[in-house]
């Protein structure tokens, strides 16, 4: 690891709780004076809903109790020591887990006896997007912004446009506070790449890009939708880094093999000239790989996202590496201070739960959340006319 000193920019400090500084159509200003690497070294790159303390009091009932609740909801909810107070799902094998394994004592197949019995302050929903299910998302959060209930529900949103727009402008017109799982933008190599993009300490952005191996898992059949579940993440998080929706997106998805997988590649352009671009690998089996790099006009920064994974599909650890361009070669290794799993999953809770009984909404929130999947959305009418498509997000939501 090089520690040599090299002209960089300087820092701006501070900003909201969702992040560093405030998102902005421009970009970071340009900076001009420097600051070195023990500087760059010194950035805290842990989000404040997680350096922040976490209400524990606050009754929260869970909507679905599949696979993520178990592998990411509940271990961050148990990490702080928050014990949901009810579940609904109307599988009673999933009822019988998570009654068993978690503690969860009162269960119920229906979400509105739930809501009669137990009287939540907040409802965590982690029921599928997908399967005819998407509807039933939109109901749950009508219900909920009509008591008054809160809610965070997992990514990606819904299946459809006008549904995500229907739950976004429920929960406003009800003053609950409406938090999505878009938890990948927490991740601490992703969230620390943030960090210095809006300090300005890449400069200037020129270019940001995502990609990911997927290894194994449903994305090899074509029965699943793998652009919508899983590249939303990637779409999310570069939004989240530029602060804005792209001015157009073309994308393009390989032909799907069945069974083997497909590939998709997109292009996002943004109105200070700067791109993005994410490549998803849903066909390679011999790896299981998220990396990154993000290009300013006086640094750079890269990675990987990892996490560790039973094998034959092991990821890499974690890593963020700061660059600037003088002087040439030298690099830095930013410490990570937190794991992916299940830290991430916890940030997008607590901000939500820190938010409560003050004027402030989530990060992964309102427009912040309609700019990634009004991106999405014309990344899937891109692949389905084969050319570029302009995002759109009415005035009204923005």
């Amino acid at each position: 690891m090089h520690r040599e000193r090299g002209p960089v920019p300087a820092l701006r400090r501070g900003g909201p709780r969702g992040g560093p500084v405030p998102d902005s159509p421009s970009g970071p200003p340009l900076v001009t004076t420097s600051l070195d690497l023990n500087e760059v070294l010194a950035l805290d790159l842990v989000p404040p809903p997680l350096a922040d303390d976490i209400p524990k009091d606050i009754r929260i009932g869970l909507v679905g109790a599949g696979r993520i609740v178990h592998s990411g909801v509940m271990p961050a909810y148990r990490a702080v020591g928050i014990q949901p107070v009810a579940a609904v799902d109307p599988d009673p094998a999933a009822q019988d887990a998570i009654r068993e394994l978690w503690g969860v004592e009162q269960v119920f197949d229906d979400y509105r006896s739930m809501l009669d019995a137990v009287e939540p302050d907040v409802i965590d929903i982690n029921i599928r997007w997908d399967v005819g299910l998407s509807p039933l998302r939109v109901e749950i959060v009508t219900e909920a912004a009509r008591r008054g209930i809160h809610v965070i529900i997992a990514k990606p949103v819904a299946e459809t446009w006008q549904q995500c727009l229907d739950m976004v402008r429920q929960a406003r017109a009800s003053g609950i506070k409406f938090g999505v799982d878009f938890n990948t933008r927490f991740a601490p190599a992703f969230y620390g790449c943030r960090a210095l993009i809006h300090h300005g300490a890449l400069g200037p952005m020129i270019s940001a890009s995502i990609n990911y191996h997927s290894a194994l898992g449903r994305q090899h059949t074509n029965a699943f939708d793998a652009v919508h579940d899983v590249c939303v993440h990637a779409v999310d998080v570069l939004q989240s880094w530029y602060g804005e929706a792209p001015e157009q997106i073309y994308g393009n998805w390989s032909r799907r093999v069945d069974g083997i997988g497909s590939v998709l590649s997109a292009t996002m352009e943004f109105a200070s000239g700067a791109n993005g671009t994410i490549h998803f690998d849903f066909a390679t089996r011999h790896r299981r790989q998220f990396e990154f790099i993000a290009v300013g006009e006086h640094a750079s920064a890269d990675g990987l996202q990892d996490q560790e994974l039973p094998g034959p599909s092991r990821m890499l650890r974690a890593t963020l590496r700061y660059g600037p361009h003088e002087p040439r070669g030298t690099a830095l290794e930013l410490p990570l201070q937190y794991p992916l799993s299940p830290q991430s999953y916890l940030a997008t809770r607590a901000d939500l739960l820190q938010c409560i009984g003050t004027d402030r909404q989530p990060w992964a929130s309102g427009t912040s959340i309609l700019r990634s999947m009004s991106t999405l959305f014309a990344l899937k009418q891109s692949i389905a006319d084969r050319q570029p498509v302009a995002p759109t997000l009415d005035p009204e939501d923005a």
